[in-house]
């Protein structure tokens, strides 16, 4: 979420999940911090926020697949789905983020090559956290393999008989975290969940500037 999403928080898309306040109502610095957190994060802001920084596609392999990952290799090509995910009650401003992705996984044996289908929920959570001295560090945590949601299709006898003998779901299950940490751990994931608010308002104010600073000597007369 970098300067871009910033922005967009600036014209500000009304948040569904936080709860209406009176206009004009004076309130404490501290209150309207809070305040300012839950109205800017809100649901729908981070769920567009997290699909436009992956992007559609994220693919990876070929990687080393079964015992001492010499047996196969494993290719990964994966079309993400719109982002769900609820607001998780709590002091600090956390949602729950389901993260769908339609995947296609190749699998290179050594005598043959079978490709697997399979529709994928992975589930994170994310913590929004406040860091001195005027910083917001989002905090992405990843499940474990059990966690992951797998539904996996194969049109081949063969690639079926493959999936029961040799435990290819949880298999795929590891092969998906890979992806995901390594994706994660990207410089562009970085730069969209440390945000040096000083920094970014810094670059957003001649945009503020410009909605009350008059435009000429007409604006002045009037």
């Amino acid at each position: 979420m970098g300067e871009e999403a910033m922005e967009g928080a600036i014209e500000g898309d009304e948040p569904a999940d936080v709860v209406g306040d009176v206009a004009g109502r004076a309130m404490s610095y501290e209150e309207f911090g809070v305040s300012w957190i839950r109205r800017v994060l809100h649901k729908e802001r981070i769920l567009r926020t997290i699909d436009e920084v992956l992007g559609d596609q994220i693919a990876l392999g070929p990687i080393g697949a079964g015992p001492g990952r010499a047996f196969a290799s494993v290719s990964f090509v994966g079309t993400y789905r719109p982002t769900t995910g609820e607001l998780v009650p709590g002091e600090l401003l956390t949602y729950a983020i389901d993260l769908p992705i339609s995947v296609v996984f190749d699998l290179d044996l050594p005598l043959d090559k079978l490709t697997f289908n399979a529709e994928v929920v992975v589930p994170l959570v994310l913590v929004v956290h406040t860091e001195a001295p005027l910083r917001l560090r989002l905090e992405l945590q990843t499940p474990t393999e059990d966690e992951i949601g797998l539904e996996l299709k194969t049109d081949t006898r063969r690639g079926a008989m493959l999936r029961k003998v040799a435990g290819l779901d949880a298999e795929l299950r590891r092969f998906l975290l890979k992806v995901l940490d390594t994706e994660l751990s990207k410089d562009y994931v970085r730069r969209a969940t440390e945000l040096d608010m000083e920094e970014l308002i810094d670059g957003a104010w001649p945009a503020f500037t410009a909605q009350f600073l008059p435009r000429g000597p007409e604006d002045r007369r009037a």
